[in-house]
Order: C-alpha cells, then sequence, then structure tokens
C-alpha cells in the first residue's frame, strides 16, 4: 500500500497536470484505483483546507481543481519557441494532405486503367474496325459508293415496290373509271369532296417508275 503522502502528491500533482475540475470518484477512476474513492474525498479536503487546491461545492457534490496561480505559465521565449512548432507542424500536415491528394488522385487513375486483357481485347477492337474504315475508304476512292450485292438488294426491293405500285393504280383507274361514267360532275372534285390525293397531286413524277 502506498504511503499516504504520496498518495496526496499523486492527487495534487494530477489536478496540477490536468488542470480540469473532478470529484473525488473521478480521481479514485483517474488514479486507476491508486486511492478508493473515500480516501480520494478524504486527501482532496485535506488539500484544498491547505490552500493547495480549490473546492468548489455543486449540489451535494464537491468539485475539486487546481489552483490556477501554481499552474506554470510559459516564458515569452517559450511560448514563441510552440508557436514556431505549431507552424512547422501546420505546414507539414497542409504539405501531406497535398501529398495524400495527389496520391489518391494517381490510386483513382490507376483504379480506372484498363487491365493487360482489357487493353488487349481494345486494341483488336480497334484494329479490326480500322481495316473496315479502310475498305470503305478505298471503295469511296475507286467510285463503288455500295457493293453488288446492296446494289441486287436495292433493285430487287425497287421492283418489288414497283409492281405493287402499278397494281394498285391499275385498280383504282378501273374503280375511277366506273364511277365516272355515272358521276355527273368533275372526278378532280369529287377526289377533293372525299380527301383523294392522285400522284400528281403530290408531285411524283410517274414517268421515271420502272425507268430504273
Amino acid at each position: 500500500m502506498a504511503p499516504k503522502r504520496s498518495k496526496e502528491k499523486a492527487v495534487l500533482d494530477y489536478l496540477n497536470k490536468t488542470n480540469r475540475p473532478y470529484s473525488a470518484n473521478d480521481i479514485s477512476s483517474q488514479l486507476h484505483g491508486l486511492v478508493s474513492p473515500a480516501g480520494a474525498k478524504k486527501i482532496l479536503n485535506d488539500l484544498a483546507n491547505n490552500g493547495q487546491i480549490m473546492c468548489k461545492a455543486n449540489g451535494k457534490q464537491q468539485i475539486f481543481y487546481a489552483v490556477q496561480t501554481e499552474i506554470e505559465v510559459p516564458n515569452t521565449e517559450g511560448v514563441e519557441e510552440e508557436e514556431e512548432t505549431i507552424r512547422e507542424m501546420e505546414e507539414r500536415l497542409a504539405k501531406l494532405k497535398e501529398e495524400n491528394k495527389a496520391q489518391s488522385s494517381k490510386l483513382h487513375s490507376l483504379n480506372s486503367a484498363l487491365t493487360d486483357d482489357q487493353m488487349r481485347e481494345r486494341i483488336a477492337k480497334l484494329t479490326m474496325e480500322v481495316k473496315e474504315n479502310d475498305a470503305r475508304l478505298n471503295q469511296l476512292r475507286s467510285g463503288e459508293v455500295i457493293s453488288p450485292e446492296e446494289k441486287k438488294k436495292i433493285d430487287t426491293e425497287y421492283a418489288t415496290m414497283t409492281k405493287h405500285w402499278t397494281t394498285r393504280k391499275r385498280i383504282f383507274k378501273n374503280i375511277t373509271d366506273a364511277i365516272a361514267e355515272g358521276y355527273p360532275g368533275k372526278l378532280k372534285d369529287l377526289f377533293e369532296e372525299i380527301g383523294v390525293e392522285t400522284d400528281e397531286d403530290v408531285g411524283i413524277d410517274t414517268s421515271i417508275i420502272g425507268a430504273k
């Protein structure tokens, strides 16, 4: 068991060092059981009665704290040294933050970069596109805008659509001829009345159809 004098010194030193208010239970806890709560209360009261610490009642609880005149106040030179140290640490901290930011950006770029397999796949795809574009460019330079297969397909579709158009136009003419036999007016007036538009009305040159 530690002597009473050493316990008092431990309590007093702790209060002066931390310079914070504590209850007896707080002191017992902070000193890790060096003194019991009851023992801490007795020591604190003795120190307060001797004027070595201050005591303030907070309801039923007593709060103890160091006498402020006992706290070591650094001299001007010491303060300047501390301020210089703080400035140096702040500058170092700012540099470290910048370095961390740069490294984070670099890491992000690396994470965003393609893997070796992805790069090989991308290169192969681009190489194929280049070959296709070269072939297309050579085709255009030679004057052959479309391939023979494409031209054949277009001609076939054109012929099919022209056949449908010719058939429907013939059916329409047969109907209009039958109407004209018994209609007292002009067919043009009838078409306007019922909303029928002929090829000529919409500006289609029927002379070029079938000429392809």
